[in-house]
């Protein structure tokens, strides 16, 4: 009898009202505020011996900008949220809704609208939303594109800004001037830059309606003469 009311008190103690997790710290966030990442984890108010710290890191990485994260519950009733965060390489607009991209192609929203590189490529394929996955090896190309300025190209090519077009062009770097370079897909996109680069280097005064490198080993002018 004595052992059967230990159990049941030990069982009462651990299911009951008082251990449950009251302090709840998250260190590493930038992108996400601190109530975003406890209301997130779910451990807060949470039976300390009933919480689980492999569920929680799993609906914190459901967090668009949460990379991962690393959780500890320790008794009585704390709880302590390591995040890491997404890294920011440049700035995705689609349907005038801007997010920010990672190396891994994941869009996604964040607190500091200052925490991204000012690198922006224009998606006109269509909207998109927070944590939507784009090709890696396409945004790695698109933000090399739209990191090139006149000095890359040539003097006539002010204000360059990168599209990402619905049709055939696939990538395109279009200027103030009124013309544009057609790049394509992503493969091969460090030579197709190079044989811009040397054609406008080329042909400095050149009169330009589009220049197409979507195959690197050659390339259509317009106008052709």
């Amino acid at each position: 009898m004595t052992a059967v009311l230990c159990a049941a008190a030990i069982v009462a103690a651990t299911i009951g009202p008082f251990w449950r997790i009251r302090e709840v710290s998250v260190e590493g966030t930038h992108h996400v505020s601190v109530d975003t990442v406890v209301s997130a984890s779910a451990l807060d108010g949470a039976q300390t011996f009933m919480a689980s710290a492999a569920r929680a890191r799993e609906r914190l990485v459901r967090l668009p900008a949460v990379r991962d994260a690393r959780i500890e519950i320790t008794v009585p009733d704390r709880a302590r949220i390591a995040v890491t965060e997404r890294v920011a390489l440049g700035r995705w607009v689609a349907a005038g809704l801007e997010w920010f991209v990672d190396a891994d192609g994941v869009l996604f929203s964040s607190i500091d609208v200052r925490a991204a590189p000012e690198v922006r490529v224009t998606d006109e394929r269509g909207a998109r939303q927070a944590g939507d996955r784009l090709d890696p090896a396409l945004v790695d190309a698109a933000l090399k594109l739209a990191r090139l300025g006149p000095n890359d190209l040539r003097a006539d090519a002010t204000s360059p800004h990168v599209v990402l077009a619905a049709g055939a062009n696939g990538l395109v770097l279009r200027t103030a001037a009124g013309w544009e370079i057609r790049f394509g897909g992503a493969e091969r996109i460090d030579e197709k830059i190079a044989l811009a680069r040397r054609f406008l280097r080329e042909n400095p005064q050149k009169k330009l309606d589009y220049l197409d490198v979507r195959t690197p080993d050659t390339y259509v002018v317009s106008p052709a003469s």
